[in-house]
């Protein structure tokens, strides 16, 4: 199981600089990848874009970027220079967002979800692979030509919780992001499901991204108490609120991996047994001195790199 980090709400540099010094260290230390979540920040397309012409060998990849924010044709050219700035080390995550967000910040009806992100990703496809579309569907249509000279590869990966966007995810990505999902339902839902999909249709077997966060601490109390500050919200969203209780938990928090390192590291392995191909740690950090809170754990993951 390849092991990433993921920089979102709780874990990101506050500037564009720093967020840049993160991927540069991250691969330094030898995580296989470094993953952003695209909220109401900076661009994390342009950061990424950036980060990649100040690395070598790391994955850079959005966790997710919501697709109400871009027409599709957008998004092509947008991952299509990520890439070929990137070499090839460029994964593009795509996400429908959430009702409250589409509809509270954006302006937006949140309508027909899946419908949306299959014409959206059809488009996509068409437009990074062949390089031309035609395409009218229910929600979007699209008629148009790059004329760029080369169409580098681009990984596509879905933030797929509900069955029929892993149906789509399996047979239409090359995999995709989870969030608030512990291994049971990985092991027993997403992982059966998305694989099916893909096995349907001949294709290999997809990519399962599990983005956790995690705390390296010897007060679990202490860290459990840090984590409902930091991501108790996410269990009022509906679709997250699903997983949680498919899990059979009551709090967002309890997704959380808090404890010292050998029990994290027992915890990580879980998600490798239940079918997860990467893991992507959301470091926070717990007790009062936070900078070596952030240092423990993180030497810790960069540790484990190959070894899971």
């Amino acid at each position: 199981m390849k092991i990433g980090l993921f920089i979102g709400g709780a874990g990101s540099a506050g500037t564009l600089h720093g967020q840049i010094s993160q991927i540069v260290e991250a691969e330094k230390a030898g995580f296989d990848s470094l993953w952003a979540a695209h909220i109401m920040d900076i661009d994390v397309m342009t950061m990424l874009s950036m980060a990649a012409e100040q690395t070598t060998r790391i994955e850079i990849g959005t966790a997710v970027t919501p697709t109400f924010l871009r027409h599709p044709i957008a998004m092509a050219q947008q991952a299509l220079t990520v890439q070929k700035v990137a070499n090839g080390r460029f994964t593009l995550g795509l996400g429908v967002n959430h009702k409250p967000v589409v509809e509270g910040r954006l302006g937006m009806k949140f309508h027909r979800p899946w419908r949306h992100m299959f014409e959206y990703l059809n488009i996509v496809h068409s437009l990074t692979r062949e390089g031309n579309v035609d395409y009218e569907g229910e929600i979007f249509s699209a008629n148009t030509q790059f004329t760029m000279s080369s169409l580098p590869e681009i990984p596509i990966l879905l933030a797929a919780l509900g069955p029929r966007m892993l149906n789509t995810a399996g047979e239409l990505a090359d995999g995709t992001i989870t969030w608030m999902t512990g291994t049971e339902t990985l092991r027993q839902y997403v992982v059966p499901t998305i694989n099916d999909a893909a096995l349907k249709i001949g294709k290999k077997k997809p990519r399962i991204v599990a983005a956790v966060p995690l705390s390296i601490t010897d007060d679990r109390d202490s860290g459990f108490e840090q984590a409902d500050k930091y991501f108790g919200g996410y269990g009022q969203l509906p679709s997250y609120r699903a997983m949680l209780d498919r899990e059979g938990v009551e709090s967002s928090a309890e997704m959380a991996l808090i404890g010292n390192e050998k029990e994290v590291e027992a915890m990580l392995k879980d998600y490798s047994y239940a079918g997860a191909t990467d893991i992507a740690v959301q470091i926070f950090p717990t007790g009062r001195e936070a900078d070596s809170s952030l240092n423990r754990s993180m030497e810790f993951l960069s540790g484990l790199v190959g070894k899971l």
